[in-house]
């Protein structure tokens, strides 16, 4: 049985008044920096990345070329979403139609979706418990024919990235990181997304930058980055605006379709002013994190993925599994949770979840994952916005454990 967590102040199960208060939806206020670049911009009207004379003077080249720094690329190119920018890559890196694309089973329906926009056939891998793609699968699916793989890093937990880059080396595969979900992380020390031909990143509002929507692709390979910025938007001579030093991109001038996936310079300010604060806000996420883990720990009904010694990972949510409990009294920890006003879901058993892979009706293969499935009819995902404090921690796991507690002996 599960450890009763005893607690000064009783838990009210069902009812009656709510001992957490904050809102775990709640999105990170962008700096101040970033309002009053914003208003600039705004005031002057260059809201266009294109709308200038030189690098310089555009918002969106002075952030690629801070991204490119902070992670420690020779390129980056700013697009309007990640999925925009894993589209690109697929492209870039000479995708045809109908080619076969490796993918984890568990990701968000957006990387599955840029696989079949361009033109792409997703080819579905068994994840792990602990949420990384799972390496035996992989081995098996690396011989369907498959010439590439998007690896999500899904809510930054790193898979195995030395057997990775060993298969894809072995089979010849072409490795893009979908690493939405991991900016600050490391495996080994070297930055996620800096692993494969491209890393794409997101500037979603629930990410580690906060700039509504945006992406990022970087690469250090010239032809990729080349064909990348003519992919995107570039038109005429505007390639010109970018801090790209090659000539390469001539070559490809009038050859390759434009699909004006550009970001503008209100968003390229807004995700900018947000780049030094990524350290330090890593950090504060992982120490709220411990906490958290240091009381969940104890119950006999979680298990948490545990993170191997290889990898830095930044903790801006959590995940855990349910154990020992029927679907019923899952959906009802999940019921008692939200009536603390913790909003708790699990994966598998919300209807529309656009992380279940057997929601995705658009792919044209049927894929059984059962591993995979098993996983995510257990699997507990709750936001940790950057705002609580050490106090929140504690209310949220002692409340996670009375509620486990609470619904065991019924």
């Amino acid at each position: 049985m599960a450890k009763t967590y005893d607690n000064t102040e009783p838990l009210v199960i069902e009812g009656g008044k709510k001992r957490f208060h904050k809102n775990l939806s709640a999105s990170t206020p962008v700096p101040e920096a970033a309002i009053q670049k914003v208003v600039e911009i705004l005031k002057s009207g260059e809201l266009f990345r294109y709308g200038c004379n030189a690098p310089i003077e555009s918002e969106a080249a002075l952030l690629e070329r801070d991204f490119a720094h902070y992670i420690g690329t020779k390129y980056a190119l700013a697009v309007n979403s990640c999925s925009s920018a894993l589209f690109i890559s697929l492209l870039s890196a000479g995708l045809q139609p109908g080619d076969k694309v490796l993918v984890p089973g568990f990701t968000f329906t957006a990387v599955p979706s840029s696989i079949t926009h361009a033109g792409g056939q997703p080819v579905l891998v068994e994840c792990n418990s602990n949420y990384t793609i799972n390496l035996k699968d992989l081995r098996r699916k690396m011989s369907c024919g498959a010439k590439y793989i998007v690896l999500s890093h899904m809510r930054g937990h790193i898979s195995d990235m030395d057997t990775v880059i060993t298969l894809c080396r072995k089979n010849n595969i072409c490795l893009i990181e979908d690493a939405a979900h991991s900016l600050g992380a490391k495996y080994n020390d070297q930055p996620i997304g800096t692993f494969g031909l491209t890393g794409c990143f997101s500037f979603q509002s629930h990410k580690m930058i906060n700039a509504g929507e945006g992406g990022m692709l970087i690469t250090n390979d010239d032809e990729i980055i080349a064909k990348a910025i003519l992919y995107s938007g570039s038109y005429e001579k505007s390639y010109k605006k970018h801090f790209i030093g090659s000539n390469i991109i001539s070559q490809f001038e009038k050859k390759i379709p434009s699909y004006n996936l550009r970001i503008s310079n209100v968003t390229a300010a807004i995700a900018r002013a947000q780049i030094p604060l990524i350290d330090d806000n890593g950090r504060k996420y992982n120490k709220n994190y411990k906490i958290l883990y240091n009381i969940i720990r104890h119950s006999d009904y979680i298990e948490l993925p545990e993170t191997s010694s290889t990898v830095y990972k930044i903790h801006d949510s959590a995940q855990f599994n349910l154990v020992g409990l029927s679907k019923e009294k899952i959906s009802r920890f999940v019921e008692l949770m939200k009536m603390q006003n913790i909003d708790i879901s699990v994966f598998g058993i919300e209807e529309n979840n656009a992380r279940c892979y057997w929601n995705w009706k658009y792919i044209r293969e049927n894929h059984d994952l059962p591993n995979t499935k098993c996983m995510l009819i257990v699997a507990c995902d709750l936001k940790l916005p950057l705002y609580l404090e050490e106090n929140d921690m504690v209310i949220i796991g002692e409340t996670i454990l009375q509620v486990l507690d609470y619904i065991s002996k019924k």
